[in-house]
């Protein structure tokens, strides 16, 4: 099966990017599901229809990709666009075709194209049949159709695909191949950020089920003696009272959702965990306590970074360089091995480092009419925008995605707001304005069909009581336990939630945690200016943003 991508833009961007479904065209064309037949190499009216639908896909997403944006009066062309042309595009033909329509120097004079075409091999039967599945259970083709019979359509189309197929053999193409879901990859004339960024992430995608936890830092301390001081908060601060409460919380939750994870995955298709020989392929070995007697581990035993002492639950961890971010996963007698990543630090205010909205805004009031106007792309003097910190996260997210168990990250506002954004897929330029509360752990599940579920786990009260309630808005449905209110949102409600919140105001980007006070009262004071630290008692019936 192959795909063409067009032009390169950042991973975290879904904005930039856009799928041209031709199964969509098709059953539009054809009015509706097709059965195996349709796909006979030896059925002219249907494979008329098919061309056509894939016709009216690629000049669609040609007129996409070509749309001209205006800037101060000029016209220009996107180039930080990426279009994928999502079809089997199963023989030489097929692909000559896609690349004469989009390369031809008269039709697309003046607009350069790139195309790279992925082929994906899976001669894995396990993988085979959960793909099957899943196209069984998700296509509108099999919509309401008994399960079997549509398993054996679907078996049957597989074999008239098969019966032309033709694999990618000209090296004067741009390609990438792919062997069992990136067991192996096979690239040729790949470059630039193809090879630093696409390539990693094919490689790092699996369809294997696996939970990626999400978290703010602890809350430091000194927040009372610094309001007082009127002192600034230090990078090197450490954990406070609070903060020492949540780090507990969050070892116990982890530990009872990494082995209800180990439990679980043998029910559900489940990549093994020791993959190659490696190192970077290999968990750490895991033995088994108290609690896991008489479970049957088959990944192996799992122990410290010592070398000897057991763990109680797997865990791929990675945090911010900020102490207080690593004091949140510092577990006593558990030597976890900790990835701290300059990457998952906050973004860099430059030269307003450590200042307040307020502050900024007094002293510089016409950058920060700018940062107003456009949070997400006003850069910091000497520091970062949000569109400067998503591109450093690439690699954060490749090695998110790549990860076949529980992954847990400890960042901060800012990094988390962009990294929530991508598991949403939602605009990623409206991400300064979600809000990420205090001592809640935010939990993403690979979902059927595609995508990422969405849970919110608050494991300990807000140290702000009137702190946004989770139990009384946005809830589509809820579950719960004896130690943490969890709640399952619809991403789809929760984006069009925020966008329509992100249209009707403008404001500063969440950057700092701030508390939320009367809108209509600018600029911020500095004491309603808190960065996961205590706030004062005077200030906690202030919601947090």
């Amino acid at each position: 099966m192959c795909s063409v991508f067009l032009t390169l833009p950042p991973i975290l961007i879904p904005p930039f990017q856009r799928v041209f479904n031709v199964g969509k065209y098709r059953r539009q064309a054809a009015a509706g599901a097709c059965a195996a037949d349709f796909f006979d190499a030896n059925n002219a009216a249907a494979s008329n229809l098919r061309q056509q639908a894939a016709s009216m896909a690629l000049e669609d997403l040609l007129h996409w990709i070509d749309d001209f944006a205006t800037t101060d009066g000029e016209t220009s062309m996107r180039k930080d666009r990426i279009a994928i042309f999502d079809a089997t595009n199963s023989t030489k033909e097929r692909r000559d075709w896609v690349l004469k329509e989009c390369t031809c120097n008269i039709k697309r004079a003046g607009k350069p194209t790139g195309v790279v075409f992925v082929e994906s091999i899976c001669d894995d039967k396990e993988l085979l049949h959960t793909n099957l599945m899943t196209k069984v259970n998700n296509s509108p083709d099999y919509k309401g159709m008994d399960p079997e019979e549509a398993m054996a359509d679907l078996m049957k189309r597989v074999q008239k695909y098969e019966d032309q197929y033709e694999t990618i053999d000209d090296d004067s193409l741009s390609y990438i191949k792919i062997f069992n879901l990136s067991s192996k990859v096979l690239v040729n004339h790949i470059y630039g950020r193809m090879a630093k960024s696409i390539v990693p992430a094919l490689m790092a995608w699996n369809i294997g089920t696996r939970p990626i936890f999400v978290c703010r830092a602890g809350q430091t301390t000194s927040e009372f003696d610094r309001l007082h001081v009127n002192s600034r908060m230090a990078r090197s601060e450490s954990l406070g009272s609070n903060g020492k409460a949540f780090r507990n919380a969050l070892f116990g939750f982890m530990k009872e959702e990494c082995l209800d994870f180990m439990r679980r995955r043998k029910e559900v298709f489940a990549p093994a965990m020791n993959t190659g020989t490696s190192i970077s392929g290999l968990m750490n070995t895991f033995t088994k306590d108290a609690e896991c007697k008489g479970e049957d581990w088959s990944d192996g035993d799992y122990v410290g970074t010592d070398g000897t002492t057991p763990l109680p639950f797997p865990c791929h961890i990675m945090t911010s360089t900020m102490p207080r971010a690593r004091q949140t996963v510092n577990w006593d007698h558990y030597p976890y091995q900790v990835e701290m990543l300059s990457n998952l630090n906050p973004l860099d205010k430059g030269d307003f480092m450590g200042m307040e909205l307020e502050e900024i805004a007094q002293r510089d009031p016409e950058w920060y009419e700018h940062l107003v106007a456009d949070p997400f792309l006003t850069r910091f003097p000497g520091g970062e925008c949000y569109g400067d910190l998503t591109s450093r996260l690439e690699s954060i997210v490749v090695d998110m995605e790549q990860q076949v168990g529980p992954v847990l990250v400890v960042s901060h506002v800012s990094v988390i707001q962009a990294l929530v954004s991508y598991f949403r897929n939602s605009k990623i330029e409206e991400c300064t304005g979600i809000e990420i509360p205090l001592n809640t752990v935010l939990k993403f599940t690979p979902a059927k069909g595609g995508g990422w579920q969405e849970t919110s786990h608050r494991l300990l009260p807000s140290p702000c009581p009137s702190e946004v309630n989770l139990s009384e808005v946005d809830i589509c449905s809820s579950s719960g336990n004896s130690e943490s209110n969890i709640y399952a949102l619809s991403p789809e409600y929760r984006v069009e939630k925020e966008r329509k919140s992100f249209a009707a105001k403008l404001s500063p980007p969440i950057w700092g945690d701030h508390l939320k006070i009367d809108p209509a009262f600018a600029p911020l004071r500095r004491h309603n200016s808190l960065d996961g630290r205590n706030p004062p008692k005077s200030d906690r019936q202030q919601s947090v943003i």
